[in-house]
């Protein structure tokens, strides 16, 4: 039932995508936004659709060749859109276009598109970007002419407006921009290009009112993939991470979406902390996309990503492993997330080997990452060499205060003492090691005084001195952690400490002699350790 189910929501997402599609118009709507790489590539994917006017598609395709100067290109397509539909008058504007930009004559061009279209406010301002586009300066009469017979002809129609706008945009006024493209949607409250050059202009000024809106336009025309795309990039880049998602979720559902935005949509998704979405995306655009195309290796980074804070470590471990050995795009380094993520899913999977490798190369990339330092000081450790463990602790204390933290102190104490605790050692080497631990631990007690692990710890470090003769010498400290638990409210939380205090003294009494203190203690110890039927047999049998 839920396979059917799923099939059935793919095939019901499949006709809404349809219905929601806006064809090449979302094309023309890229270009009037200048975005002419997407708008290109959308008017080239709807070229053939049956509800495309070819000739209105080949006007911009020409227009995009003649701005990213292929004027040869620009010229074809003009052509072409002129084949299709010799009435439609725009590409012979792209004509006269090409021509102004020769310094040729274009009266015979423009002509015959004013009579194709008369008294037409949107084909003169067509005209007037023609003769800005070539130049501003020598053409600034014919363009004050075309927005007059615009305003004349239509003073309602916001075209005008946006051209005027766009010149205060070139010369960086962006005050005076906004305020125009403002009044040119005031003119059409539908016009997506004057609202989205507006946002665009205003969003470093006031985002939250560029947001608003372009909110307030989607409500109007809520199948244009620019406006839904233009709005979910403003809420990422006002750190408006859930809506950004969201608004994303909505937008790629378009068939005019890029490849580039589910991309974007993965790394959302994961920010948003929607891991498991995120995962399931990126590993779908991983089986759709050419094994050389550049989004593969970010996608399978993701994974790992992903993976790792799902804490499927084996899973994480495997997608590390294909993520580095996937060729690295041109341009593109690893980071240091690569590195921890990846050590820290193989720490977890028991390869701490392998860990140390990832977190050393994580380190070389950032030197002063204390965090990578503590992982990979905790890594050796976690491998039982507790030489390595302390050398990075010790560089991490070394690196002074700014840098270290107080339990870095007691971390380090506990890890020489872990090197003295090792089997095979010198004397000497021993000795240095113990005398270590003992100066990070009174020193951490300095920083943090009565705490019970810290405490604990000083009293490790004089039972491990003293050997196996129980001769008191962490006496004082055991009695010290005593003291410190009485203050404690919910005791048996500190079950274990009150076990470890009480074993040593009862034991160094029993070993003077005194069993009635002796006794006293077991007793103590029994009430910590109420199931040790082991030690109640022997309470019971001391006189």
């Amino acid at each position: 039932m839920k396979r059917k189910f799923f099939f059935a929501s793919l095939m019901l997402m499949g006709a809404s995508l349809v219905a929601n599609a806006q064809g090449y118009k979302d094309g023309i709507e890229y270009y009037k936004v200048d975005n002419l790489d997407n708008a290109k590539e959308l008017l080239e994917r709807n070229l053939n659709a049956p509800s495309t006017d070819k000739a209105e598609a080949f006007y911009y395709l020409g227009q995009i060749a003649l701005h990213q100067g292929k004027v040869a290109e620009a010229a074809a397509n003009f052509e072409k859109g002129i084949s299709a539909n010799a009435m439609n008058p725009y590409n012979y504007v792209g004509q006269a276009a090409i021509a102004l930009k020769n310094g040729g004559d274009v009266k015979t061009l423009l002509e015959k598109a004013r009579k194709l279209s008369k008294k037409d406010a949107k084909l003169e301002m067509e005209i007037a970007r023609a003769f800005y586009d070539a130049n501003p300066t020598t053409y600034a009469k014919d363009i004050e002419k075309c927005i007059k017979n615009a305003r004349k002809w239509n003073a309602d129609d916001p075209d005008s407006y946006i051209f005027e706008a766009d010149t205060k945009a070139d010369q960086k006024d962006w005050g005076n921009a906004a305020g125009i493209y403002e009044l040119a949607f005031g003119k059409d409250p539908n016009n997506i290009e004057a609202y989205v050059k507006y946002a665009n202009t205003y969003f470093n000024v006031n985002p939250t009112m560029a947001i608003e809106r372009l909110e307030e336009l989607q409500a109007k025309v809520p199948n244009s993939a620019l406006v839904q795309r233009e709005l979910a990039e403003m809420y990422y880049a006002d750190n408006l991470g859930a809506k950004a998602a969201e608004q994303y979720g909505k937008y790629i559902k378009n068939p005019n979406h890029f490849a580039q935005d589910e991309v974007r949509y993965v790394q959302l998704l994961f920010f948003g902390e929607k891991y498991q979405e995120s995962l399931d995306l990126a590993s779908s655009l991983i089986g759709k996309l050419d094994p050389a195309d550049s989004k593969v290796f970010y996608m399978k980074r993701m994974q790992l990503y992903n993976l790792v804070q799902l804490e499927k470590w084996r899973e994480a471990v495997e997608a590390g492993r294909s993520f580095f050995a996937n060729a690295m795009p041109k341009g593109s380094n690893y980071e240091v997330r690569d590195y921890t993520d990846y050590g820290q899913s193989l720490q977890m999977a028991g390869m701490p080997e392998e860990a140390i490798d990832a977190y050393n190369k994580a380190i070389d990339l950032n030197p002063k990452n204390t965090d990578l330092i503590r992982n990979l000081g905790d890594t050796y450790a976690d491998a039982e060499n507790f030489v390595k463990a302390a050398e990075y602790y010790q560089r991490l204390v070394d690196m002074g205060k700014d840098y270290y933290k107080s339990n870095d102190f007691f971390t380090l104490s506990n890890y020489y003492l872990g090197i003295a605790s090792t089997d095979g050692l010198d004397a000497a080497t021993k000795a240095d090691a113990l005398a270590k631990s003992q100066k990070y631990i009174d020193e951490v007690d300095q920083l943090v005084p009565n705490n019970v692990q810290i405490v604990n710890q000083k009293a490790k470090i004089a039972k491990f001195r003293e050997g196996d003769n129980n001769t008191g010498a962490a006496l004082s400290a055991y009695n010290e952690l005593l003291s410190i638990l009485e203050t404690k409210e919910n005791k048996q939380d500190y079950a274990r400490y009150y076990k470890y205090a009480y074993n040593y003294l009862a034991t160094y009494y029993f070993t003077k002699g005194d069993k009635a203190t002796a006794k006293e203690y077991y007793q103590k110890w029994l009430k910590y350790d109420p199931e040790n039927e082991s030690l109640r047999n022997y309470v019971n049998s001391l006189k």
